[in-house]
């Protein structure tokens, strides 16, 4: 797989829940239907992991808020924006033209938080056989 060009997206699921920064208190990162505010998201080369694949930054496009969590990851440990960038490895996904965005040199991946409200929210998780993967679809 070639590398993501460094860009501004929408990371969407499904290809109808857009990634998507809470809106005013900017805390919060949830997957919400349809366009609005908060689900541009600047993608950039930040470097090679250990294993020599690609690393990457995630930072809202209008903003200095990145996608990361705290401390070590750990299973169903939510995401966040943060103010510190956090590396991601993005790999070809599960379905042709999606994408798997993971933690660098550890197995669990972005997906979703097993809480069942709405709007649902971010998580580090397994990989599990119905994940489909994320779509990055240019913005503008």
């Amino acid at each position: 797989m070639s590398a993501i060009s460094d860009g501004v997206y929408r990371i969407s699921i499904d290809g109808r829940d857009n990634l998507t920064l809470s809106s005013p208190d900017n805390r919060n990162l949830f997957l919400l239907p349809g366009e609005g505010p908060g689900q541009d998201w600047e993608i950039r080369n930040s470097g090679n992991g250990s294993n020599g694949d690609s690393t990457y930054t995630i930072r809202r496009a209008s903003g200095p808020q990145f996608v990361g969590f705290e401390g070590e990851p750990d299973v169903f440990e939510r995401v966040l924006p943060r103010p510190e960038p956090r590396e991601w490895r993005i790999s070809e996904g599960p379905r042709p033209g999606t994408f798997t965005i993971g933690v660098v040199d550890n197995e669990l991946t972005l997906g979703l938080h097993p809480a069942l409200i709405f709007p649902p929210l971010v998580a580090l998780s397994p990989a599990f056989a119905e994940d489909r993967g994320w779509a990055l679809t240019p913005a503008g």
